[in-house]
């Protein structure tokens, strides 16, 4: 849907949709709404177009008509589409007022020292215009030269950022962030106020780090690893210990996701040493990463120690940093990283009851936790001997998200649950549908 009208006529198309299928069961309008627990007229107008109803109307019409979850993927995809679309016409706009700076700057005194503006582009799964931007934050911050402007705004901005990240699909927040941060490039060359600078930087440190783990997610590897690297100079030039930490647990993340675990231990061991005697987030996380990371090594002793490194972390944190954010840690996110190191040490009786209470835990929206730890029972299923229970619990996992929710490291993870199931089942009509509804991508082996 590339516009406004394509947009409307898939709401419209939708609703016929709707219609069809209360008409197949048999029920009038009025039926339909006491079951769904809404009122009649809001039944007639979504058939119509006339009006956009929330998730839970399409999640209520779904249970009344047994239509499985297609209703409600129906709405994810179109509320998603207009998300994109709200989104790119705030980035047109940055990248104009971009744009426009970067004209009034090239008319100083040093034109031939002026760079043209970024053009961040508008398509999420284009990394050039991300790219570009990464090289040119890379090098304002190693030329020291930072805004103090509107500091506030900044550090507001990428707290929410943070908390969208937990929620928010990658690819979509990709797009707002890369704006963002192409206003942050331009600030960045304006001004040199040395309390600025290190605000404005450990901004840039926090929204590169924040641009790293999105690209983990999306399992754009190279991406990842390169925006890990600006955030590390980011973190550097802002002098801050706690933002340094944060930034390694993402690179750790990275490369946890990317199978080098030796390489996971090492940044997740260096993100903890620099806040030896002050917990924050980033350490919980590393040490987590690297309790993961040492699983997937076959390290037992190695495990267990840093889990309890991460648990002890998690229980000095200060309230402020317990919290559903990339930037904060909380009993959910251990759990699931709890779950996963023992899913891989294949110890499945403590694996399934840290699984359970991530699951009692998780947020309603955090998406990839979510989908990752039911992922993970479903392999502990088959571990157990049942096969057939974790394709039908996979597979309920990933009829539960969204197209965009399902990408990135969710379907490579549902991918290699699939290639572990025994030979004899992979014909199976069960195991075919769940392949199907893994997107296509590269083969690759993901932990």
């Amino acid at each position: 849907m590339a516009d406004a009208d394509g947009l409307a006529s898939a709401w419209h198309a939708l609703g016929r949709q709707l219609a069809a299928s209360r008409r197949a069961a048999g029920l009038s309008q009025e039926s339909l709404a006491a079951l769904a627990g809404y009122t009649r007229s809001t039944v007639a107008n979504v058939e119509t177009g006339r009006q956009h109803a929330p998730r839970d109307f399409w999640k209520g019409c779904d249970t009344a008509l047994g239509t499985g979850t297609a209703l409600a993927r129906g709405y994810d995809e179109l509320a998603a589409a207009g998300r994109r679309g709200r989104v790119r016409a705030a980035a047109g706009a940055r990248q104009a007022r971009a744009l426009l700076g970067a004209a009034a700057a090239a008319r100083g005194p040093e034109p031939s020292a002026v760079r043209p503006g970024l053009v961040i582009p508008a398509d999420a799964s284009g990394a050039d215009g991300i790219e570009l931007l990464r090289r040119r934050l890379e090098g304002a911050l190693s030329n020291g030269a930072v805004s103090g402007a509107s500091l506030d705004a900044w550090e507001q901005a990428v707290l929410c950022h943070g908390q969208a990240a937990r929620y928010r699909p990658s690819g979509e927040l990709l797009i707002e962030l890369g704006a963002d941060m192409a206003e942050l490039e331009m600030a960045i060359r304006g001004c040199r106020a040395p309390g600025s600078l290190r605000r404005l930087t450990r901004v840039a440190a926090q929204m590169s780090g924040l641009m790293c783990l999105l690209f983990v997610k999306l399992d754009q590897r190279d991406s990842s690893r390169r925006w890990a690297r600006t955030a590390r100079v980011a973190a550097g030039e802002a002098g801050d210990a706690v933002t340094a930490s944060w930034v390694l647990a993402q690179e750790a993340y990275g490369h946890y996701y990317s199978g080098d675990m030796a390489a996971a231990v090492t940044v997740a061991r260096h993100a903890q040493s620099l806040m030896r005697r002050a917990p924050c987030a980033g350490a919980a996380l590393a040490a987590a990463v690297e309790a993961r990371a040492r699983a997937a090594r076959g390290d037992v002793r190695g495990t267990r120690s840093a889990l309890g490194r991460a648990a002890t972390i998690l229980g000095a944190l200060d309230p402020g940093s317990v919290t559903a954010s990339a930037f904060g840690y909380s009993e959910s996110q251990f759990r699931f990283h709890e779950g996963s190191a023992y899913t891989r040490l294949g110890d499945t009786r403590s694996a399934l009851s840290a699984q359970q209470r991530a699951l009692q835990t998780c947020p309603a929206g955090d998406y990839t936790d979510w989908a990752l730890t039911r992922l993970d029972r479903a392999s502990c299923l088959a571990r157990d001997g049942d096969p057939v229970a974790a394709v039908v619990y996979a597979t309920e996992t990933l009829t539960g998200l969204s197209g965009e929710q399902s990408q990135g490291i969710i379907a490579g993870r549902g991918r290699a649950m699939v290639r572990a199931l025994p030979a004899s089942y992979r014909a199976i009509p069960a195991v075919r549908e769940l392949s199907e509804l893994l997107p296509a991508g590269e083969v690759k082996e993901l932990p």
